[in-house]
């Protein structure tokens, strides 16, 4: 009974990872593509490297494949590393602005400042969650013996 319910919840957390995936995917197109009126490489890199990587593991979530945690761990660690720089990027760019240019200054940190708020759940949040959730489960599977113990008196 207990493997039912451990599965029967491994499923509910796919589904509701995979979907997360995908939405996330979807915030990264809007934010990245058709949110910034200028092109940059390295932005648009790291953009299009996280949109195939949050698509893959929410469709393989989703599906219930069996390659699916490792790329859930994959776009987990490289949104987790994007993320955190991108907010320490914004966080410095926010307080030179505010620092050099006085009360302009402040209102472009505010928007920085925003920008990395919003950063915040989507690549770091959601991801640490999700790196969680993937070890809890190898780390159930783990205890769980492949074969049974011989009896004592065998």
């Amino acid at each position: 009974m207990a493997e039912v319910q451990e599965s029967k919840t491994g499923r509910t957390g796919a589904i509701m990872f995979g979907g997360v995936d995908i939405v996330s995917a979807v915030i990264v197109y809007l934010a990245v593509f058709a949110g910034l009126p200028t092109r940059y490489w390295l932005v648009d890199g790291c953009a299009a490297l996280l949109l195939v990587l949050f698509t893959g593991a929410g469709v393989g979530l989703l599906a219930g494949t069996a390659w699916a945690p490792r790329a859930a761990v994959a776009a987990s660690v490289v949104s987790l590393v994007l993320g955190l720089v991108l907010i320490s990027t914004l966080a410095l760019s926010a307080s030179y602005l505010s620092g050099i240019y006085g009360p302009v200054g402040r209102g472009g940190a505010l928007i920085l400042g925003l920008a990395a708020a919003l950063t915040l759940p989507y690549l770091v949040a959601i991801p640490l969650a999700q790196l969680a959730w993937l070890g809890r489960g190898r780390r159930s599977r783990a205890d769980v013996p492949a074969t049974p113990a011989p009896a004592a008196g065998s």
